[in-house]
């Protein structure tokens, strides 16, 4: 079936019958009704839009990159409330979401049929996703990143662990190790605010942004003796995100540690954590959803009114929970 029989059916022209399908064309009530019953009648279902995309150069589509493994980052709530907030955005277009995996080759991103990208979280890949959607002039906003002048919508993460590392500083620790992220943007600003205030901390690197990769950094503590369990090591741990903590907790508690009165722990993020709820985490809350709605919101911006890339920078929350105390 096609636009052609249904114009003959309902007796207008080619041309009148398509504008029966487009939102907002110059079409009198009265004739898209009989356009659109005639279609009905028809099994019309509308024109394909393999079409409408050939002639407006637009897919319909955005990209949203995420780590490319996809049941981590199905499993990384920062990621998942990114996701939940660009699908919010859009819930009301009729625009579809794409994954693009980070690891995807520079032709790989040449070909993704996408209109614009949005930038999950912070991928080690983020500039060359940015090189290559450039040269195709497609545009690329961050979320849940380091706020930059490349177009994001993101938090000042140094700052705010800044906030973090003040607030222990206030406790009396001064002996601190610091759990950081892989290196990123996010991981080094983080690592910078809390060097700002406790300069001689000691670093460990995890590899991942999980319970696990807490739980082997802590272990790693353990081993080089900067953390004791009979007290003399440091008193605090900063971990650069709520799940690095998780795990950081549990395991100094399993080496006979008790937190906070043997050993203070930060996160950072502010999300719920299944089957987590012995402790409630001093933290930073930054509002992630939010973050992913705005970016989406961005993106359409840029495309539909030629709006400039943002540089949009979230508030955050310091949240004081039960894993900080007093230094002994």
């Amino acid at each position: 079936m096609t636009l052609v029989q249904v114009a003959a059916a309902a007796g207008v022209s080619l041309s009148t019958a398509s504008l029966a399908f487009g939102e907002g064309k110059p079409i009198s009530p009265g004739t898209r009704a009989k356009v659109l019953a005639a279609a009905g009648r028809l099994g019309y279902q509308g024109p394909d839009p393999r079409g409408r995309s050939l002639r407006s150069g637009r897919t319909g589509i955005i990209g949203v990159q995420v780590d490319a493994h996809v049941a981590r980052a199905f499993r990384d709530p920062v990621v998942i409330g990114i996701l939940e907030g660009i699908t919010d955005a859009l819930a009301d277009t009729t625009t579809a979401v794409l994954l693009l995996p980070d690891t995807l080759d520079d032709a790989g991103l040449h070909a993704a049929p996408v209109d614009g990208v949005v930038a999950a979280g912070c991928s080690p890949h983020l500039q060359r996703l940015r090189d290559v959607m450039g040269r195709r002039s497609v545009p690329v906003v961050t979320a849940g990143n380091q706020v930059d002048d490349q177009g994001c919508v993101g938090i000042e993460n140094a700052a705010a662990t800044v906030q973090l590392a003040r607030h222990l500083h206030g406790l009396g620790h001064r002996r601190i190790a610091i759990v950081a992220l892989p290196p990123s943007q996010v991981g080094d600003a983080r690592v910078a605010g809390a060097c700002e205030v406790f300069p001689d901390a000691e670093i460990v690197c995890a590899t991942d942004s999980t319970i696990d990769a807490g739980w082997a950094a802590t272990r790693d503590l353990l081993e080089r003796g900067t953390l004791r369990a009979d007290g003399g090591g440091a008193t605090a741990v900063i971990a650069q995100s709520d799940l690095l903590a998780a795990g950081v907790i549990r395991a100094a508690e399993a080496a006979g540690l008790h937190v906070p009165r043997d050993l203070s722990v930060t996160g950072f993020d502010g999300i719920a954590i299944d089957g987590f709820d012995s402790h409630r985490l001093t933290t930073i809350r930054q509002h992630i959803t939010e973050q992913g709605r705005r970016a989406a919101e961005a993106v359409l911006a840029t495309l539909d009114e030629g709006a400039p890339l943002p540089r949009i920078t979230v508030p955050v929350e310091l949240v004081l929970g039960d894993t900080t105390g007093p230094a002994t």
